[in-house]
């Protein structure tokens, strides 16, 4: 089983090779990648980075 923040930089890594493969910009906050069991777009990826950092908005 892999840790938390494992899971999320092999989204991100799965996130960018989307755009790395696509011939056009895409919006990759609206791009799904799939992890914890189910599809997760680039907002929910976001926030769950900045959960396992124990950031919220005001440590930005």
């Amino acid at each position: 089983m892999t840790d938390r923040k494992t899971e999320l930089l092999v989204a991100c890594m799965q996130l960018l090779e989307k755009q790395d493969n696509s011939f056009i910009v895409l919006d990759l906050l609206t791009e799904t990648v799939r992890y914890d069991g189910a599809d997760c777009d680039g907002y929910c990826l976001l926030e769950d980075i900045k959960a396992e950092l124990n950031l919220d908005q005001t440590n930005i």
